[in-house]
């Protein structure tokens, strides 16, 4: 009955952390623009002229609250799972390992999550997957803060699957693997509200650039660094027609040498 109290209170922390950033952040940015400033969605939103229905809002309220309720019981049982002995690569004393391998893999893991879930998009947007999984994603095409886990639980399952991998087997210390994962999750919810905004982490692309792969499909399937795209070729390009019928990352028509856009 202990370790079952245990697991219990590990899972409700777990949930309670992620729903309370999620409808921290998502509720800011919410009220901050969709409520306060929803006169002026020139000056602010990326879509001015798209906005979500009152059902299609709730709905991803609904959707983004249930997925983050399963991730929050799977991440309480991963560190109930810890404690009982898990292999893992996570390590919890930082003098085990000191300053160089901790800046290292600091770095290699927030990549490799990064490359991963790269990865995992660019699958999704295959034609099959697309319309029996991913299209739930993309019936928001003008996006708000909640829809940032408004998806199919198996696109969310895959999607928390490859941030979890890397843990067992790259060393890394456990407040490194905390750190990254409140950093996707804000950020995405961030790259999701449809509002216009840029970063000053140089790394991390404007809001534009996840709301034109929302706006266009498939292309710009990246999720904090533009650099995956860039090297496989599907950052959106100026010229080329995209659309929910344009499969493949590349866009149709124009020509071999036409420049990618600029996003700042």
């Amino acid at each position: 009955m202990d370790e079952f109290l245990r697991w219990l209170v590990l899972v409700f922390w777990s949930i309670v952390g992620g729903l309370v950033i999620v409808w921290g952040v998502a509720g800011y940015y919410h009220v901050r623009y969709y409520v306060l400033r929803r006169h002026e969605p020139e000056t602010w939103k990326c879509q001015p002229k798209r906005w979500l229905r009152p059902e299609q809002q709730r709905q991803a309220m609904r959707l983004t609250t249930m997925n983050m309720t399963v991730g929050g019981l799977l991440s309480g049982t991963f560190i109930w799972g810890i404690g009982r002995g898990l292999p893992t690569g996570l390590y919890f004393d930082f003098a085990e390992r000191g300053w160089a391998w901790f800046l290292f893999s600091s770095v290699a893991f927030f990549l490799l999550v990064d490359l991963l879930a790269y990865y995992a998009h660019r699958a999704m947007h295959h034609k099959l997957v697309f319309r029996q999984v991913h299209s739930w994603h993309h019936r928001y095409v003008a996006t708000t803060p909640f829809v940032v886990t408004a998806m199919h639980p198996v696109e969310f399952l895959t999607f928390q699957a490859v941030t979890f991998v890397p843990m067992f087997f790259l060393p890394i210390y456990y407040l490194t693997a905390i750190a990254v994962f409140v950093y996707i999750l804000v950020f995405n919810i961030i790259d999701h509200s449809g509002v216009k905004l840029s970063s000053r982490w140089p790394w991390q692309g404007p809001t534009t650039f996840h709301d034109d792969h929302h706006a266009h499909f498939h292309c710009n399937f990246g999720q904090c660094l533009l650099l995956w795209d860039r090297l496989h070729g599907t950052l959106r390009r100026k010229n080329r027609r995209y659309g929910a019928d344009v499969y493949g990352g590349r866009g149709s028509g124009g020509s071999s040498d036409d420049d990618f856009v600029s996003y700042k």
